[in-house]
């Protein structure tokens, strides 16, 4: 049963119940003022035979008190018999007046008159009324009112079927949307989208549906330039490998002193690609380890000015070699609790990046200073560049792992990557307790800065 089907039936017996319940209500106080109103017309009868009675002794006739409850039986045929005992000074005499039907639903009260002018004169009646002749009016009432009630609850049956299978298409129709956006995209189709223009809580699940699908093209997209890069990463320095170790087997054949001389070059080119592929095969172990929550920092007390000597000694060839200078701009500053390897690892990205974004005559420096946030120390440390910058959209998703912007994808020649490495920074960072940040503008350079808390 699909849910538009539970949702019509659940919504339209509900309103039935409901109208069955109003009408039950309605017949039960309908029944309680017929049960006030009988009481009252027999209060009424008993009151006319009292009545009669009471006149017959003030004038003494007897016989006008049979005429009078004959009368009154003409006009409430609910008095089925009236049995009559007359004392008068210890004589009696009876009299009956009307007879009770077989079966009839006879209720009996007993009423004794006296005469006010001589207490020894007194008239006994036993009152016998039908009660289901005082209901008989009631009955055309009830049947009338039952009509009513059956076409009303017909009527809004009917009326509520219609609201409820408008109801239940508004409230499906957005997941029936969905649930063939959710098989177009396990189809491999991404990126599609729903529009539904409302602000309850169908709305609020269609918005994070079609984020859901956003974010999964740029998964997907993320993937796939993933795979590029990986390829890329592997395929370059193997093929330069082959290549060398091809030149390398002919020189050695050759056997001249010029061969030797360039395998041994040939050697050094082999172990730089060596390196490449180790590092990239570490940032994804470095990655494996982040998703895993294992990545572990050992925290101790570390000189920050020599580490980031090391690192600009480490690039200064590479700089100089790009038309590039580099500078260590860091005073002298109190040691900060870190891990000195996994430190060098923050600026060895930073600074490797900035070489790749800043052109000629371009400048790369490390800087710092200390501030102080709730009583602890801290130093904010700074890699900036003279690059091209980034706009807001790459500087929005720089720390996401396998996210590149488009100052990667646009105009970058060479090694150019798989976003791994500002994601493997962020997380250092995280690790050591401090905050990481990028200040950037489109030709105006970049600026990231992570802070490190200050040793006691």
């Amino acid at each position: 049963m699909t849910i538009r089907t539970r949702l019509i039936l659940s919504t339209f017996l509900l309103q039935v119940l409901s109208m069955a319940l109003l009408g039950w209500g309605v017949l039960v106080v309908r029944r309680q003022f017929q049960d006030r109103d009988r009481r009252n017309s027999a209060l009424q009868i008993r009151t006319a035979v009292e009545r009669a009675a009471l006149d017959s002794l003030i004038q003494k006739d007897d016989v006008a008190l049979l005429s009078y409850l004959k009368f009154l039986q003409v006009q409430h045929p609910a008095i089925a018999q009236v049995r009559i005992l007359w004392s008068n000074k210890g004589r009696e005499r009876r009299a009956v007046v009307g007879t009770i039907p077989p079966g009839a639903d006879a209720h009996e009260s007993r009423m004794v008159v006296s005469d006010p002018r001589d207490s020894e004169r007194l008239i006994d009646l036993d009152l016998a009324l039908n009660y289901a002749v005082l209901e008989r009016p009631f009955w055309d009432t009830n049947r009338r009112l039952g009509k009513i009630i059956l076409l009303v609850w017909g009527m809004t049956s009917l009326l509520g079927l219609g609201v409820s299978f408008l109801i239940a298409r508004g409230l499906t129709k957005p997941i029936k949307e969905l649930s063939r956006l959710a098989s177009e995209i396990g189809a491999g189709k991404l990126g599609g989208k729903l529009v539904w223009d409302s602000d309850d809580e169908l709305g609020g699940l269609v918005r994070a549906f079609n984020s859901m699908s956003l974010r999964l093209e740029e998964f997907d997209s993320i993937k796939r330039n993933f795979v590029s890069s990986v390829t890329h990463e592997l395929r370059s320095p193997l093929g330069a490998i082959e290549s060398f170790l091809q030149l390398i087997r002919e020189k050695m054949t050759a056997g001249t002193p010029e061969g030797m001389a360039q395998s041994k070059e040939f050697l050094e080119r082999i172990q730089v690609n060596v390196r490449r592929l180790s590092g990239f095969i570490n940032d994804l172990l470095d990655v494996a380890k982040i998703e895993k929550g294992k990545m572990e920092c050992l925290l101790k007390p570390m000189e920050l000015p020599i580490v980031a000597n090391e690192v600009c000694q480490f690039f200064e060839a590479k700089a100089l070699q790009q038309g590039i200078a580099i500078t260590n701009r860091l005073p002298e500053l109190p040691a900060v609790m870190g891990d000195s390897g996994r430190v060098r690892q923050v600026l060895v990205n930073l600074v490797a990046n900035g070489l790749k974004f800043t052109s000629q005559g371009g400048q790369i420096w490390i800087a710092g200073e200390q501030f102080r946030d709730g009583g602890t120390r801290w130093i904010e440390v700074t890699v900036g560049d003279t690059g091209r910058g980034m706009d807001a959209a790459d500087c929005g998703r720089l720390f996401q792992p396998f996210s590149q912007g488009r100052n990667i994808t646009e105009g970058v020649t060479g090694h150019k990557g798989t976003g791994l490495g500002l994601y493997i920074v962020k997380s250092i960072v995280d690790q050591h307790g401090g905050k990481i940040e990028v200040k950037s503008a489109p030709g105006q350079g970049t600026r990231i800065s992570f802070s490190l808390r200050v040793a006691a």
